[in-house]
């Protein structure tokens, strides 16, 4: 029974609350959905709770930084040519997800999965709630059910795209115990509520950092482009529930070009002028021209709203000295040999450690400390560069947490879904044009955009666009979404060197003797089929 009440407690958790600022999370679990949907201010705190989810701490005291504030982006860049543990002496939860040797069993798989559900129902019981309420100015009413919406979406994507089918709910009132509906069945709903947004929201949302029009229009080219490609390529489903044998993929990669044509033509965001800018605490500015949806995060410490990237995705380094972090996870050379010299990107998201007080910087006049040049591939001091935080001495929160804001769905992906659309509708010579106007922003040292066009041009272009979205992309958690839905997962593992790369050489055979095709899938976690004997469990698990 303590089970079974704990399954109903993680799927029907209510929202948490906030003041003017959609970052305050405390909890309001003292009250009930009948006492709490009452008054507009009420629903739009209940709307902050449904953003919480992306960044929580806990659920109803549950979990740890479980969804893209930690534990998520561990679990979607770990285990690829991009990134790998560091050795398996660290956390354990960390190993699972950087040797691919993750179970049934694994923490994070369960706590990720409850807390989606837990921003699915809070999404479920706004948009019921929200019927019986009046008072909203304007078409504020039918925009806050379309950013629920939008979220209950995003929620069911993420799960399907970790997990195949998973159960779907449109209503709070459906049975917890029901069983897993098909990818088919996941993404009719996703799309229904994309769509929604995408007709309901305005060009941007009054509050910075909320999803507008162009949000939804971006996940919409998400899907298309998902479901397209795992059809083309033959991704495995390995139980029938995760087929893609229904998918139409010329009519997806159709759709998919007609929302990412209408966002280059109308959104009004754009490639912002530093690459780097795009993953620091305080140049927000530029990275809100570019984000079209991201994990925001708060410098007020009262809002205890933070992104932790300290264990696995800023330069190895002393937390309290340089910003620096753990290092449990470490860059592959695959990923650093992707670039040549003249591009910007390679030596800011593959560096040395930070171990200098003396080097430093100052961006937009705020002191950042620089990491070491990286001595060679084959050096221990390898880190993961792409996210920077601050001079310690400057932070109002701790100095292990980060109020960076971490992109979940920026232009230039936009820009690079754009690409393969128009090349699967058969537009090639334009698709490569616009892989070059990505490239653009990122060439440097006395180099020209041609030398990176000529050097990055393969014959088959599919492979040119992973390689550049992972130049682009790298620890934006889609890595691995990108190597399944072109069911290159299997293939890029068995190829990973094992003589070339300090961590290549230390954990590349670790991943390859625990690498097993269905683990392009996760499993569902043990603990949540013990609680319903209707889901079934993935292959391999």
């Amino acid at each position: 029974m303590k089970k079974l009440k704990f399954l109903i407690l993680s799927l029907l958790v209510i929202a948490s609350s906030c003041s003017d600022d959609y970052l305050n999370t405390e909890p309001l679990s003292f009250l009930t959905t009948d006492t709490y949907y009452q008054t507009p201010d009420q629903i739009e705190i209940a709307l902050a709770g449904v953003y919480n989810v992306l960044s929580a701490s806990q659920v109803q005291n549950f979990g740890n930084n479980s969804t893209f504030s930690r534990n998520m982006m561990v679990m979607l860049n770990g285990a690829t040519d991009e990134a790998v543990v560091r050795d398996l002496n660290i956390n354990p939860n960390y190993v699972d997800w950087g040797d691919a040797s993750f179970t049934a069993q694994s923490n994070f798989v369960n706590e990720s999965w409850v807390f989606l559900y837990a921003g699915i129902n809070r999404a479920n019981t706004l948009i019921e709630r929200i019927q019986l309420v009046d008072g909203f100015e304007a078409n504020r009413k039918e925009e806050i059910i379309a950013e629920a919406r939008l979220l209950r979406g995003f929620y069911h994507m993420m799960l399907s795209m970790m997990h195949g089918g998973i159960p779907v709910y449109a209503s709070t009132t459906e049975d917890p115990l029901k069983a897993r509906n098909s990818i088919q069945e996941v993404y009719d709903l996703v799309i229904d509520d994309y769509e929604f947004a995408y007709q309901t929201l305005g060009n941007r949302a009054e509050t910075l950092g909320r999803v507008n029009k162009w949000s939804a229009a971006g996940l919409l080219a998400k899907v298309h482009t998902y479901l397209a490609s795992a059809k083309n390529s033959g991704l495995n489903g390995f139980i029938s529930i995760n087929d893609f044998s229904w998918v139409d993929s010329n009519q997806h990669y159709i759709s998919a070009l007609t929302y990412t044509q209408d966002i280059i033509a109308n959104s009004g965001y754009q490639l912002a002028s530093n690459y780097d800018y795009l993953f620091r605490e305080t140049t927000k500015q530029q990275q809100y021209s570019e984000n079209l949806f991201a994990v925001e995060a708060s410098n007020d410490p009262s809002t205890n709203v933070v992104n932790i990237v300290v264990n696995a995705f800023v330069p190895q380094g002393n937390a309290n000295r340089v910003g620096g972090g753990y290092g449990w996870f470490r860059p592959m050379s695959e990923l650093y040999n992707k670039y040549i010299e003249g591009d910007f990107r390679r030596d800011h998201n593959v560096t040395g450690n930070l171990n200098s007080v003396n080097r430093f910087e100052f961006i937009e006049g705020v002191k950042y400390f620089v990491p070491r040049d990286i001595p060679s591939l084959n050096n221990g001091f390898l880190c993961i560069g792409k996210y920077r935080m601050v001079d310690p001495a400057l932070k109002s929160i701790p100095n292990w947490a980060s109020n960076i804001n971490l992109p979940l769905l920026r232009y230039a992906d936009i820009l690079l879904l754009h690409a393969e659309a128009l090349y699967f509708t058969g537009d090639e010579p334009s698709a490569r044009n616009f892989l070059s106007t990505v490239r653009q922003r990122s060439v440097t040292n006395g180099f020209l955009l041609a030398d990176l066009n000529n050097a990055y041009r393969k014959a088959d272009f599919v492979e040119e666009l992973l390689d550049e979205r992972s130049r682009e992309l790298c620890f934006e958690n889609w890595r691995r979404i990108d190597l399944a839905r072109f069911n290159k997962y299997t293939e890029t593992i068995n190829n990973l060197s094992t003589t070339d790369g300090f961590y290549n050489i230390r954990v590349a055979p670790i991943v390859q003797n625990n690498w097993k095709p269905e683990r392009v899938w996760f499993p569902i976690p043990t603990i949540q089929i013990d609680l319903n004997k209707n889901l079934i469990q993935n292959q391999g698990f």
